[in-house]
Parts: C-alpha cells; sequence; structure tokens
C-alpha cells in the first residue's frame, strides 16, 4: 500500500466516522495505525471524549475498470455511485440503505458488471 492510498483513507475517516459510543468526531490525532502490510491496514482509533477504542481494519485495492468496455459517461456514474454509497460526508456511514444497494446493483446490470468485476483483479 503507497503512502497516498494511506493518507487517503486516514482523510476519508476523519471526515465521515464518529465514535459509535458518544457520536464525537475523530481528527488525525485519535488515529493509530497498529499495522500495515501489502493493502491491508489495522488502525485504532480512540475516542478523546469517552476514551472508547474501535479497531477498523481496512483493505484499499486498486481496481481497473476501464477494459470493461463502459464509455467514460458511464464510468463517471459508477464512480459517482460508489463514492455516494461509500464516503458521503455528514452520513452514517456504518449502514448502507436498501436502496442504495439495489441502485448499485442496477448499475453494475447496465454495464454488464458485477460485484466481483470492481473487486477482484484479473
Amino acid at each position: 500500500m503507497n503512502f497516498q492510498s494511506i493518507k487517503w483513507m486516514i482523510n476519508s475517516l476523519t471526515k465521515n466516522y464518529k465514535c459509535p459510543e458518544c457520536s464525537e468526531w475523530i481528527t488525525d490525532a485519535n488515529v493509530d495505525i497498529i499495522w500495515a502490510a501489502g493493502s491491508t491496514i489495522n488502525i485504532d482509533i480512540e475516542c478523546f471524549n469517552c476514551w472508547k477504542h474501535s479497531m477498523v481494519k481496512t483493505e484499499v485495492l486498486a481496481v481497473n475498470i476501464s477494459d470493461k468496455g463502459i464509455s467514460a459517461e458511464n464510468l463517471e456514474k459508477l464512480k459517482n455511485t460508489l463514492l455516494k454509497v461509500s464516503w458521503n460526508p455528514g452520513v452514517n456511514t456504518n449502514k448502507i440503505n436498501d436502496e442504495e444497494i439495489v441502485g448499485l446493483n442496477k448499475d453494475l446490470k447496465k454495464w454488464k458488471l458485477n460485484v466481483a468485476d470492481l473487486l477482484w483483479k484479473n
């Protein structure tokens, strides 16, 4: 995992993560990288308000779907859908609602893709 991936992940966490115990927003100071190897990273988030610790294990994968025959316009729509579902600032990102899942599924089917096409390298 390169530095830019880690930086993007930490920035996303600090914009979107609230303590599950007291709903306090976190900052960079709350985040400790416990372990990182390959594309996996383990993070400890300590709330400075209630002192609860949360462990987050994430994986960052480079995905190249440009060779799937998707037009630039549809690729942009897919990107926007994924960003909306996964990192919508101010929205509780712990939960993805049914409408978002159905919408993503419909978009993938339109472009003759499935979730595996987005996650697995060829």
